[in-house]
């Protein structure tokens, strides 16, 4: 057995979690199915790559060919905004609405690292470095320098010498921008000077060096203080962060749908025995790529440090790219022999079996949903009560928190007449968003009037519940202006 399929047993290990995960501990039944059948084609990817031969200066010049075509995109959108309007005008990245998410300092900081490990002449790389440096300092990413740093320091220590002079350069070559996106450091006369030059061209006003880092991340603790046994073990789901995000935010303007760290993503949302596996994964392709000297370990390791303050591991591109790179790591390590090309392939098997599996089961779900949603329309069309009760109850349990959902199901119950489910989907609101909550707090109360509940019994038993909300003074000020309006009492003190 080779020391590939060691790093193939882990991830197919986690991948088997992953499934456990969306069967015991979803909340969204859904969302994790997708997530789960994005993860096996990026887990395909992995297999795949691992016997297939390509040269570094391949990538590296499609990198630059895709990096450079973002690049002037955005330029152009820059200065010519009305001529490219399917791109954000956003000054930190831009968006190509069809196709995602991209950020395009990460890319700078990805194609940086691959022309640096395999460069082109020297008139070329010239050109193309000191460019790149300024796409990164003007992207506002400093998860693309933590990257590039988190690359120099490897090198360094393997080389040494020579290396670690220009692992020095490249730290303080990194350290300039970052200190001056740094609101911290605004007193000082060099930085402010540079911040208000930012302020001036690019719009951009600094941040806190954590860029509310530590907020996102202690709210993934918080979250999981709340977690039963299952949860920590299981977690809530593959693409289900949102819902203790919200229920357990210290305010309600800050409600993350993604920790921004895809350890504590897999954590949270997979459980402990996932995220056990992931680092055992991440660690033999590092340990293993720098034992063989893959010059694609290098860009691994940009994207595995690139994830640790971004939430650039959801972007199909940049994943898809993690997994290339830490296949291609063990190339060296592929067993041709009779015994590994028969492991090889069971594995790849099992794979492609899963992940058409996760494809139907998805196809599944889809379908189940959109044929309720048919029997839905025609029940309400026929005002039949009973069957529309019945209905929404089978879409509930498939998306039992969704919020938009949550009130059309309520405001569809009650043109049916069905009042006491309709209230009990509004207040459903209160487990998983009290904001939304909040919103239609009045729809909920009238309601209630409507059906002779008795206002300030109900508020007076929620009180205790309406003080753990994570609600700013202006919000609860509107709590309690509601709630003196309908039953002359506050309801958070």
């Amino acid at each position: 057995m080779t020391r590939a399929i060691y790093a193939v047993f882990s991830i197919l290990l986690y991948l088997a979690l992953m499934r456990v995960s969306s069967l015991l501990a979803s909340v969204n039944i859904l969302n994790s199915s997708s997530q789960l059948l994005l993860w096996s084609l990026w887990i395909c990817v992995f297999l795949i790559s691992i016997r297939i031969q390509i040269k570094p200066k391949l990538i590296t010049t499609l990198l630059v060919s895709i990096f450079l075509s973002s690049s002037f995109l955005f330029i152009a959108h820059d200065f010519f905004t009305f001529q490219f309007p399917s791109l954000s005008d956003s000054p930190t990245q831009f968006i190509l609405r069809t196709y995602g998410h991209n950020h395009l300092g990460d890319l700078a900081g990805l194609t940086g690292v691959l022309v640096f490990i395999y460069p082109f002449s020297t008139l070329i790389s010239s050109i193309l470095f000191p460019f790149i440096f300024i796409i990164m300092a003007i992207s506002f990413s400093k998860s693309a320098f933590l990257g590039v740093i988190a690359v120099a320091a490897v090198v360094a220590l393997q080389k040494k010498g020579a290396a670690l002079v220009i692992f020095i350069c490249i730290l303080i070559a990194s350290c300039i921008p970052i200190a001056i996106y740094t609101s911290e450091l605004s007193s000082f006369p060099p930085i402010a000077s540079a911040q208000r030059v930012m302020k001036n061209t690019l719009h951009l006003e600094p941040k806190s060096i954590l860029s509310v880092r530590d907020s996102y991340f202690s709210q993934v603790f918080r979250a999981w203080k709340t977690s039963s046994i299952e949860q920590l073990l299981f977690g809530y789901g593959s693409g289900n962060y949102i819902y203790p995000s919200i229920k357990t935010g210290e305010t309600s303007d800050l409600t993350p749908a993604e920790t921004h760290n895809i350890f504590l993503s897999i954590f949270i949302e997979n459980g402990a025995l996932s995220l056990f596996w992931f680092v055992v994964f991440c660690t033999l392709i590092v340990v293993f790529g720098m034992q063989a000297k893959s010059p694609f370990l290098y860009p691994f390791i940009y994207l595995l440090a690139n994830f640790q303050t971004d939430y650039t591991y959801i972007i199909p591109f940049f994943i898809i790219l993690f997994f290339l790179f830490a296949g291609l790591s063990l190339n060296s390590f592929a067993d041709y022999s009779k015994k590994g090309n028969k492991i090889y392939i069971l594995a790849l098997i099992c794979i492609v079996i899963f992940t058409l599996f996760s494809g139907l089961a998805l196809i599944s779900i889809q379908n189940n949903i959109a044929s309720l949603e048919r029997q839905l329309k025609s029940a309400l069309k026929s005002n039949n009560s009973h069957q529309v009760q019945i209905i929404i109850t089978q879409l509930e349990a498939i998306t039992p928190y969704e919020e938009s959902k949550l009130v059309l199901w309520s405001a569809q119950q009650a043109s049916v007449g069905n009042r006491r489910e309709a209230i009990r989907l509004l207040d459903k609101l209160s487990v998983y968003s009290p904001r939304w909550y909040l919103l239609y707090l009045p729809s909920l109360l009238d309601l209630m009037q409507k059906e002779g509940i008795q206002l300030r019994k109900y508020l007076e038993t929620r009180k205790n519940t309406f003080s753990s909300f994570p609600y700013s003074e202006k919000e609860k000020n509107s709590f309690n202006s509601i709630c003196m309006g309908y039953a002359k009492m506050k309801c958070i003190w």
